[in-house]
């Protein structure tokens, strides 16, 4: 007769005859754990390279190098500097240090006496001497008492910006209107 096999009760699981195996509990991983991870080193990346290209030390976005700004310039353009001066002139290597503005203009604020409609008659017609007007007055630069040269290099840190002017400017006008004057003063 063969010998009946003895079982450790201790080692089956209750409701079976079976061994428990016992293994380390496997914990769920989250799709979305990698979705993170991923997600904040592209950020990261992107703040590293974004402050490289505004220290100048990459180019991202393909800005232009110095010695690389092409315009023409014969255009007319205005200057407009950090102190509130407005230049109209020829800018010439916008890019470097201390670019260059040739053929310069500016606005001058004069106090103009408006006179009256009708002379006066009497005294109630007088109209008082202080009453003026401001009017812009566009002047050439370099008819100051000290005579500058018509040429300002400008540091380029005091450019807020620059912009072109339309051939239709009122501005450009009055500088061809003043260049037909001179020319004709030259001519005579």
């Amino acid at each position: 007769m063969p010998k009946e096999a003895k079982f450790d009760v201790a080692g089956l699981a209750p409701e079976s005859a079976e061994p428990v195996f016992h293994q380390p509990l496997k914990t769920a991983k989250k799709k979305g754990n990698w979705v993170v991870i991923v997600l904040v080193a592209v950020i990261i990346i992107a703040a590293v390279l974004f402050y490289l290209d505004a220290s100048g030390k990459v180019n991202l976005f393909g800005k232009k190098e110095p010695g690389q700004i092409n315009f023409d310039a014969s255009n007319w353009r205005a200057v407009f500097l950090t102190n509130g001066q407005v230049y109209f002139g020829h800018l010439k290597n916008a890019d470097a240090d201390y670019p260059e503005l040739a053929d310069i203009y500016y606005l001058q604020v004069q106090e103009v006496p408006i006179q009256p409609a009708e002379p006066a008659t009497n005294e109630e017609g007088v109209q008082p001497a202080g009453t003026t007007q401001q009017q812009l007055i566009l002047v050439k630069f370099g008819t100051e008492l000290h005579k500058p040269q018509d040429k300002m290099l400008i540091n380029k840190d005091h450019i807020m910006f620059y912009e072109d002017l339309a051939a239709d400017s009122p501005v450009v006008k009055s500088i061809e209107d003043y260049l037909k004057a001179e020319a004709a003063k030259a001519v005579k």
